[in-house]
């Protein structure tokens, strides 16, 4: 089954006394202490409904038969490969097309283009003259879809696709606010006054307090450093939530806070936490008078020995009215540093709540890898901006500690007995969401795949090894009824 187990998460559907549907699986049958494997059936590409798990998608990409090599991007030149053993190009058309934004710039077909199996053929893509845009990227893209109406597929059937960066260089806004800061501190706070907004950091806990911007409150809590991840089923099989544990929670020793007025336009408040056992992080802040925060993080881990971190990133909560989510980056699903593949970067949309995908057993979701930017606005479009180069991004209405991370022990011997696990049974009735919006923003999250489900960890070049680390994001307030895109491209980027 090329390392892929099931078609379909072998779950059977029940229902609750008060109506509600889930899908059932082992240790859900007989009476207690009913032998099992759990939910190590439950490992299919679709869910038992048919509805596509997010590695679908995954999976249709990495099998595709059509594929494409950049050979000279300067010159708009590629190389078109048939992979099909007894199938020629002359059932699909191939199209290509010029997008930024979202937007498609230019388009095409490659008419007569006929390749035999096992072959392959160079062409150079007659793309127009291109113009740099502020903080625009260029993206090609390469469609292979289907001519005609055949027994299981229907015409214009999208069977394999290839998206290339194109190497235009990036013009950077330059334009920088000249608008004044008023800075006031206390034993307990720093707070900031600017251009319709007023910022105040908690030198306690070493994050924002509150955050104000046009007489609306923009966050409920944070930034603050985060370094774990609810545990997946893979995560569950090589021991993570025992091995990496010191990364879950980590008590804090002691918070420094400073800050000093670069200009009176500029404020940096700078905070050193001090965590038990796994070193340092330093957080800095620069506050614009325009309200722009640029923010950097950076971890030196301690002198012990560490594991190697789920994720290294910082968590904020905000107001629930900002459920609306906009983001540069791959999408629609979700995608992940090892499986990301199968989702083109792209502008899209949608509302907080559809970014979590129920698995039947409740897991990591929702992730969103090369972010350039993210909004979250209300239905007037006032909200919050954040962007970096590629950021990983998760949100969703729960919090990690909804998730099972390992705190319940389930001990179960497999048919093989070679496979234990300690894991809540639950399932998608039991995730209830909160009224509130709970957003990661990561420089990375550790892969999830391994060669299998009962020991290996992701492979070396999708973990993140205890060592010194930084990165950082710009965070922008959006007014109401106002366009992101527009947004992202006035955002001054040092």
């Amino acid at each position: 089954g090329g390392y892929i187990w099931d078609w379909v998460d072998q779950g059977i559907l029940k229902r609750t006394e008060d109506g509600r549907n889930y899908f059932a699986y082992g240790g859900d049958f007989g009476p207690p202490g009913t032998p099992s494997d759990g939910n190590f059936l439950i490992n299919g590409l679709v869910q038992p409904d048919r509805k596509p798990n997010p590695h679908f998608y995954e999976v249709k990409k990495v099998y595709q038969n059509y594929l494409v090599e950049a050979v000279d991007l300067d010159q708009n030149h590629i190389r078109i490969k048939n992979e099909n053993f007894f199938i020629s190009s002359n059932d699909v058309q191939i199209a290509w097309m010029v997008k930024a934004d979202g937007i498609v710039q230019d388009y095409g077909v490659f008419d007569n283009l006929f390749i035999q199996p096992q072959n392959y053929i160079d062409v150079n893509v007659p793309i127009k003259t291109i113009t740099p845009v502020d903080n625009t990227e260029f993206f090609l893209e390469i469609e292979f879809k289907t001519k005609e109406d055949t027994d299981l597929i229907p015409k214009n059937y999208l069977v394999a696709w290839e998206q290339f960066k194109l190497p235009i260089k990036k013009i950077v806004n330059e334009t920088i606010s000249n608008a004044v800061l008023d800075t006031y501190e206390t034993n307990d706070e720093i707070t900031i006054t600017g251009s319709g907004f007023k910022i105040v950091f908690d030198k306690k806990s070493a994050s924002v307090k509150s955050w104000k911007f046009a007489d609306r409150d923009l966050i409920l809590t944070g930034p603050k450093p985060s370094f774990w991840r609810p545990p997946t089923d893979n995560d569950f099989g090589n021991q993570m939530p025992d091995r990496m544990v010191v990364w879950y929670q980590p008590s804090i020793k002691k918070i420094q806070a400073n800050w000093h007025e670069k200009s009176n336009q500029i404020v940096d408040i700078v905070f050193s936490v001090d965590y038990e056992k796994i070193g340092k992080v330093i957080i800095n802040y620069s506050v614009k008078g325009d309200g722009t925060v640029i923010v950097l993080q950076a971890l030196e881990p301690g002198d012990g020995k560490l594991p190697s971190l789920p994720r290294f990133g910082m968590e904020l909560e905000l107001p629930n009215l900002f459920d609306n989510m906009t983001w540069f980056g791959r999408g629609p699903y979700e995608s992940y540093w090892d499986r990301k593949s199968g989702a083109k970067v792209d502008l899209y949309n949608g509302k907080v709540e559809n970014q979590y995908h129920p698995y039947l057993r409740p897991q990591e979701t929702g992730n969103k890898t090369d972010v350039r930017w993210v909004a979250f606005t209300d239905d007037e479009g006032l909200g919050i901006m954040v962007l970096g180069d590629t950021l990983s991004i998760n949100a969703s209405h729960f919090r990690i500690t909804d998730f099972d991370n390992g705190n319940a022990e389930l001990s179960a011997i497999s048919a093989t007995s070679n496979i234990r696990t300690k894991k809540r049974h639950r399932h998608t009735i039991d995730m209830v969401p909160r009224k509130l919006i709970n957003i990661h923003i990561d420089y990375k999250q550790m892969g999830v795949g391994g060669e299998d489900s009962w020991g290996s960890q992701p492979l070396p070049q999708h973990q993140l090894p205890a060592k010194t680390y930084s990165y950082s994001f710009i965070m922008v307030p959006i007014p109401k009824n106002t366009d992101p895109v527009a947004i992202s491209k006035n955002v001054y980027r040092e």
